[in-house]
């Protein structure tokens, strides 16, 4: 395990993983494989900003306890730059890159785009530890067409048609391309997908077969990263929900719907071969208007949590109803120090909340019942949360309106000195009840020093950074509320630290 020491500088999150040192951003490969996580990312280890990307590796246990392994895949050439990709449990042996003495569960094939600074390419590697190191396969790339701007394959395997699937970016015209193969090494394209917000380019695509809650049923859901161009500005990831035939993935509409409302959660991806089938992913916690200058040291970037995902059909508004993604942080419970927590039945204005952590970590979560709001729907309905540090305060807050709620957060730009013009102090959420006559909010949050990710009806997510003095973290969770509204079955957490284990 890590040094602690080398993961208690004032800004380092504690239980959202980042690298001991240098540059991290995407994640790539995420594999379950013979009882653990891995988890490879864009990683420069040398540097504090992007650039020459390898593949980091990490992995876990429990998806909140990580271990480093430094860099799993790196490049032959200076000139040359591992960029992202996924990875795949070949139990079968289909690209006939094992034998017999690698057990089936740890058959890991990466599949990865080689970046030069005239092409990309689709390359294969393969592992013959069960994932801590890779051989380069001899023949690559496995698919070259030619562009610029063609990277970020994601494949799984397509039971009902027998075949692998690969989603690849091609960013600039817009695109996802899919290609079937049936050995991970000869690809043939299948189909192309296009629509949704465009922006700059299209990025880091996920193809991922979907529970509906309360159904034995399923959907396919793909996920595609855009940057620049996101509405609250620079990189988000969009969603569309339909079917995939094995050769084709048919959308149900052509709504963009948004996967984190927060300023701060890119290139999403899922874990390849989780157990019960589950759908588990995570994303970068940061965006790349800002991230190569974000004050903190020795590294930069983080992961969100882990997250169990699921469709659920909401209202969207007085007459629609549709299918949203539905998320919750996975095993967040290990880490919650039962000893220092305060819990309440009923919270109101005269009474609130605080918690002091020495962590910097905290859990909390809230149910607003109708009953509290009233008939009114008054403005000033307001849940505020302060995240207190010694000299200043992260303000986030819930504002009741007859249309639903807006989560809002206040995070403080140029503070210790440091300001960033796309840096936004002021973002928010909107959250539409599942009824509008009697309205129930339910508020999870996680507040990790400079990260913070909240969960409303567990189908609005909100992820944002935030920066604070040099030496300092949020030590206290205070909760204020109007004479409008009370809360019930409160909960404030402080979280252990995930490197002290």
């Amino acid at each position: 395990m890590t040094d602690q020491r080398e993961y208690d500088e004032p800004a380092r999150p504690q239980v959202h993983f980042s690298p001991p040192k240098g540059f991290m951003n995407d994640p790539n490969g995420l594999v379950y494989s013979n009882g653990t996580w891995h988890m490879y990312f864009q990683y420069n280890p040398n540097r504090m900003i992007a650039g020459g990307p390898q593949w980091g590796h990490a992995t876990s246990k429990d998806l909140i306890h990580w271990q480093n392994h430094g860099v799993a895949i790196k490049s032959e050439s200076s000139a040359e730059s591992i960029y992202s990709g996924s990875a795949v449990v070949d139990k079968e042996n289909t690209s006939g890159l094992f034998d017999d003495s690698i057990p089936s569960e740890e058959r890991i094939v990466a599949i990865y785009t080689l970046h030069s600074p005239e092409n990309e390419v689709q390359c294969v590697a393969f592992s013959l530890d069960g994932g801590y190191t890779f051989e380069s396969y001899q023949h690559n790339p496995v698919i070259d067409i030619g562009s610029k701007d063609f990277r970020d394959p994601k494949v799984f395997f397509h039971k009902p048609s027998s075949t692998w699937i690969m989603a690849v970016a091609l960013s600039h015209a817009y695109q996802i391309l899919f290609y079937g193969s049936t050995d991970l090494i000869h690809w043939t394209e299948l189909s192309r997908f296009q629509a949704g917000l465009v922006g700059y380019q299209y990025e880091v695509p996920d193809l991922v077969e979907m529970p509906i809650e309360g159904t034995t049923d399923t959907k396919w859901v793909l996920f595609v990263s855009i940057n620049p161009g996101a509405p609250l500005g620079g990189s988000m990831t969009q969603y569309f929900i339909g079917q995939f035939d094995g050769e084709k993935f048919i959308p149900d509409d052509y709504i963009v719907r948004c996967a984190d409302y927060g300023k701060d959660w890119y290139a999403s991806q899922t874990w390849h071969n989780a157990p019960g089938n589950e759908v588990i992913g995570l994303a970068w916690a940061s965006n790349w208007q800002y991230t190569n200058e974000v004050p903190s040291f020795p590294w930069r970037g983080c992961m969100s949590v882990a997250r169990r995902m699921r469709l659920r059909k909401v209202r969207y508004n007085k007459e629609y109803f549709g299918y949203s993604l539905a998320q919750f942080p996975v095993n967040i419970e290990q880490v919650r120090n039962l000893d220092n927590a305060v819990t309440a039945d009923h919270v109101d204005s005269s009474t609130g909340m605080t918690l002091h952590t020495t962590s910097g970590a905290a859990e909390f979560l809230f149910y607003i019942s109708g009953a509290s709001l009233g008939n009114r729907f008054k403005d000033a309905s307001t849940l505020l949360i302060e995240l207190v540090s010694k000299s200043t305060s992260v303000a986030i807050g819930l504002r009741v309106f007859e249309t639903g709620a807006h989560l809002w957060l206040n995070r403080k730009a140029d503070t210790n000195g440091w300001h960033h013009p796309l840096y936004n102090d002021n973002l928010s959420a909107l959250v539409i009840p599942e009824s509008m006559q009697c309205p129930v909010y339910k508020i999870h949050g996680i507040i990790d020093r400079g990260l913070t990710e909240i969960y409303v009806n567990d189908v609005v997510a909100f992820t944002n950074i935030h920066v604070l003095p040099d030496g300092e973290f949020a030590n206290t969770v205070r909760v204020k509320l109007d004479d409008n509204l009370t809360i019930a079955q409160a909960s404030i957490y402080e979280l252990h630290s995930a490197w002290t284990r």
